[in-house]
């Protein structure tokens, strides 16, 4: 195999298993919201960034893996946020970054300063991590009860995130936002493709509880 090949099958291999961790860590902060689980959070915060160190050491992703240092070291070291904002503002490793640091404002309820954070996100290249950041900024709108923003991001991500793209997620909060602005039988036809079609996906058994509770 050529090396330019398994670079990118390195890259790929990669960009898989982050956009995996994102979506178990969105999915499992989810269950935990509001509740005394902080601490189990954290371990699971730490066990994926670990795991993802040695992801970007295989691929030589030196940035990768200081970026993914500093942002598991930020509850003990709050000035790293500064770093995380210097290498946001650059290039392609940048979108780690400013995704990483914007999930950070998100935990704290600095919905205003993650907004800022995401809105400089560039719109290309298309992949795992824009749509991760499309995903996030849905959220912020959704918790900041702008729906109307919230449903615009959800559909944009459905209709344009690539094949293999996780979107049980995304699906069911689409349809939340929907439920929330009172477009109830159009959230019900959602909550319904997550239960029928994504059976093993996070959200089937909440998604078949809404569509009790609507029907």
């Amino acid at each position: 195999m050529k090396r330019t090949e398994r670079k990118h099958l390195k890259e790929n291999e990669f960009a898989h298993g982050l956009q995996r961790f994102f979506h178990f860590l969105g999915v499992y902060k989810m269950w935990i919201a509001g509740a005394a689980a902080v601490a189990a959070a954290g371990l699971l915060v730490f066990l994926g960034v670990k795991f993802f160190q040695a992801k970007a050491l295989e691929r030589k992703g030196k940035t990768e893996t200081e970026i993914l240092e500093v942002y598991a070291g930020l509850d003990k070291n709050p000035e790293a946020v500064a770093r995380l904002e210097t290498w946001a503002d650059k290039g392609r490793s940048g979108r780690l970054a400013g995704l990483l640091l914007a999930g950070h404002w998100v935990e704290r309820g600095e919905l205003e300063k993650a907004e800022a954070v995401l809105s400089k996100i560039p719109d290309s290249p298309r992949d795992f991590l824009f749509y991760q950041s499309r995903d996030l900024m849905g959220q912020v709108y959704f918790q900041r009860k702008n729906y109307d923003k919230a449903i615009e991001v959800y559909t944009a991500i459905q209709s344009g995130a690539p094949e293999g793209y996780v979107l049980d997620v995304v699906l069911f909060r689409l349809a939340e936002a929907l439920e929330k602005k009172g477009q109830k039988s159009e959230a019900l036809e959602l909550y319904k493709k997550v239960r029928d079609e994504h059976i093993e996906g996070a959200f089937s058994y909440q998604a078949a509880q809404k569509v009790r509770e609507l029907e």
